[in-house]
């Protein structure tokens, strides 16, 4: 086996476009969000593994705090993946190329180009390898394991040239396993190809499947082990984000899901692909090919059916497209089937030529608000703008720098001079790493003051009150621009004197209040039995159901705001049973559950839920409050104290 010329200039010619545009388009938000990881290295985070956080922080060691040097890890992943796809290819063919009715050998008839020629043209085998997410290491890890794979099972069962090649496989999937979860179907497609044949099954009878997973699960333990100090925060995210309620109709999310994979693809080539796979599993092909198809298959099935609850990423899938390539990249085409793998990668590269073109010039007449790429642009501006800001912080012990969500605070942490710590308040929109860290609220003294950022308008202001703070101004807006039109507005306001703890502010409709009023009136009454609640999940069981504090019919979004009056009722009787800290479960948005977690952080339980939500014992909660030693909280007391 020898990797031909052409497939080796195709490889050289995809790395050097996605060096050119990694170096040109600046950092996306996602991006600069996983360099924060890199600069908090750890076994895990919210959102994923900690494979992307390493390796943006070995580019990054070499090349700084740059574009290229957060992006280089995932080029070199490109072109390690590209290698190993050419190399499976090639392994996986049992015939030499053919000439055409010319006499002449195409290009296209030999598996290593072919398979170099698909990775080049394909959008997201190529811009993939060019961002720097999780997918980038995934992609290339489970290239690597397939490729072993098919070593094992071309070798004799039970032999050691086998048990080496499952060994290297479980290596690899382990990588996999760090880099992002849904890399957890690939053993499961190997599982379900080794049960449907007979001359696969006998696989079982060797010890490298299981060593091969062994190897996988220890590679992961730093993994598992810090998703157990952090209430397996990672995969109760991931099972959320990926099965949990979603909006719109399964006709729609299915199409939506089909339509992604035509764009990331590019149609011709997604539709032969499909074909290959079909092909190799109606023939019942050789065993390595029927192991490459029936994981393809696994995995779409399972984003299929995953989107009958929710909408599926357009990028999830793509791990089916990994295993279906080496198929299409040896599959015996003639005729018309010939014409169309070359209409396919034509337009592939047509596909590829547009978004690099945009996303380096940005000459497409496209509206900055259907264009993707203008996402990673503007962000300079707002930095310039929060650094003129920064003069109205004199006199201030310190001056912090804060954004509402995760992927302002860390382009602003990238953009801003020095890279300086930003926060994200988090006070909208969906929990992440952020949460996890110390806020501003641990770290700013009393006589500190923050920069935030936040939307203009009503809205940010809001979140700015949210904070709580003594005092508050606007000081700055930053109009974010890419090729002189707008792409973003932000305002910077100042705030100083902030509190300790975030406080719980809602604004309650007329029957909220009322309802609250009488819960009020009537909660000396309760008290009792609320006391003997906290007995219970101190020193028993945790049970299904906790008794509701009225009965009085509220909108959801009245609820919503009464839940919030009660967690700080409630804050006032934890406080005398000695807990410090009450989480609010994310999870539920009509319904909130409130958990108590006492000073050493051990959790005690669920205190509290309205009538008609069910309680669930996960994780996934994010911290509502956090009180110190000292402050308003203490102030209460009950009755009986109050007598003495």
């Amino acid at each position: 086996m020898r990797i031909s010329k052409l497939a080796i200039v195709l490889i050289a010619v995809a790395s050097v476009i996605r060096l050119v545009l990694a170096t040109t388009i600046p950092l996306f938000p996602d991006e600069t969000y996983y360099w924060e990881w890199s600069r908090h290295l750890a076994a895990g985070y919210f959102d994923h593994p900690p494979a992307i956080a390493f390796l943006i922080r070995a580019g990054t060691g070499i090349f700084g705090s740059t574009s290229l040097g957060v992006r280089f890890g995932a080029i070199v992943t490109g072109a390690v993946a590209s290698v190993a796809m050419v190399v499976l290819s090639l392994r996986l063919c049992n015939s030499a190329p053919t000439a055409d009715d010319s006499g002449s050998l195409n290009a296209l008839d030999e598996p290593g180009a072919r398979a170099a020629l698909l990775m080049l043209v394909i959008p997201a085998a190529l811009v993939g390898f060019v961002l720097a997410t999780p997918d980038a290491p995934l992609l290339a890890a489970i290239v690597l394991t397939l490729a072993a794979l098919e070593r094992a099972i071309a070798s004799d069962p039970r032999s050691s040239a086998s048990f080496g090649w499952w060994c290297a496989a479980g290596f690899t999937l382990g990588l996999a396993f760090c880099s992002k979860l849904t890399s957890g179907l690939i053993p499961v497609g190997v599982c379900i190809a080794l049960l449907s044949r007979r001359d696969l099954r006998t696989r079982f009878a060797e010890p490298g499947p299981y060593v091969a997973i062994v190897i996988a699960l220890v590679l992961l333990i730093p993994t598992l082990w810090w998703n157990s100090r952090h209430g397996w925060v990672s995969i109760v995210f991931q099972l959320h984000h990926g099965l949990g309620q979603g909006h719109g109709s399964i006709i729609g999310r299915e199409l939506s899901l089909v339509a992604g994979q035509l764009g990331l693809i590019s149609p011709i080539i997604a539709v032969m692909a499909v074909f290959a796979v079909a092909a190799t599993l109606r023939r019942m092909a050789d065993a390595r090919r029927f192991l490459l198809a029936i994981i393809a298959t696994t995995v779409a099935a399972f984003f299929v059916a995953s989107a009958i609850r929710r909408p599926v990423e357009p990028n999830w899938p793509i791990l089916a497209l990994v295993a279906a390539l080496p198929l299409l990249a040896t599959m015996r085409l003639a005729g018309r089937a010939r014409t169309w793998l070359g209409a396919g990668a034509v337009l592939g590269a047509v596909c590829v030529l547009a978004v690099s073109v945009q996303g380096v010039t940005g000459a497409l007449p496209i509206p900055p608000r259907r264009d993707p790429v203008s996402r990673a642009y503007g962000w300079n501006d707002l930095a310039s703008a929060v650094e003129r800001a920064q003069s109205t912080s004199r006199g201030c012990a310190a001056a912090w720098i804060a954004a509402d969500r995760y992927q302002d605070a860390s382009e602003l942490a990238f953009n801003l001079p020095g890279e300086p710590r930003v926060f994200s308040l988090n006070l909208g929109g969906r929990s992440n790493q952020y949460d996890l860290w110390p806020g501003i609220y641990a770290v700013a003294a009393p006589t500190d003051c923050a920069l935030v950022v936040v939307d203009e308008g009503p809205a940010g202001e809001r979140v700015v009150q949210r904070i709580g703070a003594s005092s508050m101004a606007l000081v700055g807006d930053a109009v974010m621009k890419w090729r002189g039109i707008p792409v973003g507005r932000r305002a910077i306001w100042i705030v100083r004197g902030i509190p300790g703890a975030l406080p719980v502010q809602v604004e309650l409709s007329p029957i909220a209040r009322a309802a609250l009023t009488e819960a009020t009136n009537n909660f000396p009454a309760h008290l009792a039995h609320l006391d003997s609640i906290i007995g219970v999940y101190k020193h028993g069981p945790i049970p299904d159901r906790v008794t509701t504090t009225t009965a009085a019919p509220m909108s959801n979004s009245d609820r919503r705001a009464a839940m919030g009056a009660r967690v700080q009722m409630l804050q006032f009787l934890l406080q005398r049973a000695g807990f410090k800290a009450v989480y609010r479960d994310a999870r539920y948005h009509d319904c909130t559950f409130v958990r108590a977690t006492e000073p050493d952080s051990n959790d005690v339980g669920y205190v509290y839920a309205p009538e008609g939500c069910k309680l669930s014992t996960g994780m996934g909660d994010r911290v509502l409050q956090v009180d110190h030693a000292s402050g308003p909280w203490y102030s209460y007391a009950s009755p009986e104290r109050r007598s003495k």
